[in-house]
């Protein structure tokens, strides 16, 4: 399982939400990895969603919690890259160690398919605001990218569930599992809660939107007391 981000809820300096999301991840009973989400370590670029830039000290406090922020696995024939996509273009010191390790995956990664999990989205039209990657990183990521056989790039982010085909690859935003958004997508999505389900085989990948059926699609801008409310809900047993 990977997790694209977004895994506090509202405040990347709340270590009593951050502990108590690890402890949800905790009763997972598959393997998981997880990327870090603007909630989680702040935002890029010059307009931080909040007013809460990504900073070194967030991060740290992320990665202390959850790990690395950025990783590779091999699945069969395929090798899955998580991205600290934060970081990219912040000028952090984090920032180039994962360039420079991302190198080293590119060039040892030969022919073998390549999925990527990065939080946001490396473009969206239409632009603007902190809907996708600043443009310095999503060049440098796309440069970086260019000597691999990426076949798919799945993102969270904009809580919607929607499919493109952007430079060959196939792009996948996943819904988000807690809440959505009030309004139509502007972008053709679908705003549901759920998850994206992948299906490897050999070098082939399918994927399907899951929605079980105790899930709600809470719109958080009619939530009493907004997202926060959202921190009371009980939690229900993992199936």
């Amino acid at each position: 399982m990977v997790a694209t981000g977004d895994l506090a809820l509202d405040d990347p300096d709340d270590a009593d939400d951050r502990a108590f999301a690890r402890a949800c991840f905790d009763r997972l009973r598959v393997p998981w990895r997880a990327v870090p989400g603007n909630h989680d370590i702040g935002d890029d670029g010059p307009d931080p969603w909040m007013g809460e830039p990504v900073t070194g000290r967030r991060r740290d406090a992320w990665v202390d919690a959850w790990g690395a922020d950025w990783w590779a696995e091999e699945l069969g024939e395929w090798l899955v890259v998580g991205l600290d996509s934060l970081i990219m273009g912040s000028g952090l010191a984090a920032e180039e160690v994962q360039w420079a390790w991302l190198a080293g995956v590119v060039a040892a990664a030969g022919d073998r398919p390549v999925m990527v999990a990065i939080h946001k989205p490396m473009s969206v039209t239409p632009s603007g605001g902190q809907r996708a990657l600043v443009p310095a990183g999503r060049r440098r990521l796309a440069a970086a990218l260019a000597p691999v056989r990426v076949r798919v790039v799945v993102s969270g982010h904009l809580h919607q569930y929607r499919l493109a085909v952007e430079s060959g690859a196939a792009v996948v935003w996943a819904p988000s599992t807690c809440f959505v958004s009030r309004g139509p997508s502007p972008f053709g999505g679908v705003k549901t809660v759920g998850a994206v389900d992948y299906r490897i085989d050999g070098d082939s990948i399918t994927w399907r939107l899951l929605r079980p059926p105790a899930m709600v699609d809470h719109v958080v801008d009619e939530l009493a007391g907004g997202a926060e409310s959202l921190r009371s809900a009980p939690l229900h047993p993992v199936e």
